[in-house]
């Protein structure tokens, strides 16, 4: 069966589907770029020219020892290899539909099961930790204030670090009611509000480096919008200072993300409602946002009790007298 190579569904994929007609951002495209781009590393490493390749070429062999690739070359994580995979199965999804010849072909990889990974609790800052690295920059410096802006909205916000990359000036209002305007997954847009102290620090920030209304609210060295290894090498630092000063263990691997599950977390543990949280992050749904509630098993109990007292019957009146005796005595058979 003599076909297009695989360069061309590549490219289609890509710019037909992906970008056309799924209409996925910057940043999941990059996603999915980057697998093909490990994907293509692999086989070259392994003689075979992708230039040259059809679709009969990777079969689910090669996928399998791509993915097995991931792991003990480049030591990368359960979840990291089930995200590679769930790209290339969309792939050869696209592929199926476009060309039913190589159903049989297709399928064989869009079977291909994901790892079963253990399901960890998201880590967080307590609050104390949290108070902490925010109160170390230095508010009477100019670099000081700026981190102390940066750090306290990449917290307060609870925003993505491409959404804080991606604000202008403009994006902040400021006032007796402060808020962010973010676009984020999906070209979604939504309003963050942000305590009054946040905005305090935001707009000493703003009038110290001049920042114009249209212009990145934070910038490198060089005037350019910064990046996340900018924000990164900024956590990094002021993560070691922490480490210094407090004589219990800190947080390791500290990162904007952790910042942003710190925000929930702590919302969720002063009783903020999770659905108020799903829009507070942007979450397409609840089910994500849900996460957090086991990061204090006291909090979901709390929860559960407080639902289950609005409807449960009063359990005193579930058996008489001589059932809870011949009940009791049933339990202690069972020992």
């Amino acid at each position: 069966m003599k076909t297009k190579p695989l360069s061309h569904y590549v490219q289609a994929y890509f710019l037909s589907y992906l970008i056309a007609q799924r209409g996925y951002g910057r940043n999941t495209v990059a996603s999915y770029r980057d697998t093909f781009k490990l994907l293509f590393t692999f086989l070259e490493e392994n003689k075979l020219s992708v230039s040259k390749l059809s679709i009969e070429n990777v079969d689910k062999k090669c996928v399998m020892e791509f993915l097995d690739w991931l792991e003990s070359r480049r030591k990368n994580a359960i979840s990291t290899r089930n995200v590679r995979l769930a790209h290339l199965k969309s792939f050869w999804g696209y592929v199926l539909a476009t060309t039913p010849e190589w159903a049989e072909h297709c399928s064989q990889i869009i079977q291909i099961p994901f790892k079963k990974t253990a399901k960890k609790p998201p880590a967080y800052l307590t609050e104390s930790e949290t108070k902490q690295l925010l109160g170390i920059p230095d508010g009477n410096a100019r670099s000081g204030i700026r981190h102390m802006a940066m750090l306290s909205l990449l917290y307060d916000s609870g925003c993505r670090v491409q959404e804080l990359i991606s604000l202008n000036t403009s994006d902040i209002t400021l006032g007796d009611i402060c808020k962010l305007f973010v676009k984020g997954k999906g070209d979604k847009y939504r309003e963050i509000p942000i305590m009054q102290e946040t905005g305090k620090i935001i707009k000493k920030y703003i009038s110290i480096y001049e920042r114009q209304p249209e212009k990145p609210l934070f910038c490198n060295s060089r005037g350019e919008r910064l990046t996340r290894a900018g924000i990164s090498h900024i956590l990094n630092k002021y993560q070691k200072l922490a480490k210094e000063m407090n004589d219990e263990p800190f947080q390791e691997n500290l990162s904007p993300h952790l910042l942003r599950h710190s925000k929930a977390t702590h919302l969720v543990n002063n009783g903020v409602s999770i659905y108020n949280i799903r829009d507070f992050l942007g979450h397409a749904s609840v089910t994500t946002t849900q996460v957090y509630l086991t990061s204090n098993p006291e909090v979901m109990r709390e929860a559960i009790e407080k639902a289950s007292q609005k409807i449960a019957p009063d359990g005193a009146d579930y058996f008489s007298t001589e059932e809870k005796a011949d009940l009791m005595s049933f339990l202690e058979t069972l020992f």
